[in-house]
């Protein structure tokens, strides 16, 4: 199927280990558990109002896209005031469900390397590290839980 095709009728959210791993690396360092509380919120806003979030800026949550994965961000207040960006991509399934898969994450800090820009970086990140682990999602080479 192609990966823009979206019109599935159940949303699964997926976790890769990558993921996983990256996130709680990042927790209690660069952000604290109310703030991953309000990441997983925003995670079920995703779910719920996917596609139209993608392509309204007025539907929540934010979401960006760049050479066909999407992004969102949160900013935490909490710990250094970090920002979170996950990359996540979408496909629809065999049985014809939309699957919202998270790839990587990073924060704008991290990758700006003490410059004020961290876009440009975060880019590039989601063109490698993303794209190298779409692909091997797609391919079935990558572990991955189905949270909702």
């Amino acid at each position: 199927m192609d990966d823009n095709d979206f019109g599935g009728s159940v949303t699964e959210v997926r976790l890769t280990e990558h993921y996983y791993d990256e996130f709680h690396k990042r927790k209690g360092v660069l952000f604290d558990d109310t703030d991953a509380i309000e990441v997983y919120k925003v995670t079920l806003e995703l779910q719920q109002n996917w596609p139209k979030c993608a392509t309204d800026n007025n539907t929540p949550p934010q979401v960006g896209m760049n050479n066909g994965l999407y992004y969102t961000k949160f900013k935490f207040q909490s710990i250094g005031r970090a920002q979170l960006r996950i990359c996540f991509g979408v496909q629809t399934n065999k049985s014809g469900n939309v699957e919202i898969v998270a790839l990587t994450c990073r924060t704008k800090q991290e990758l700006s390397g003490g410059s004020k820009d961290g876009t440009v970086a975060w880019y590039k990140h989601m063109d490698t590290v993303g794209k190298a682990r779409w692909n091997q999602y797609r391919r079935g080479l990558l572990k991955n839980w189905k949270i909702y």
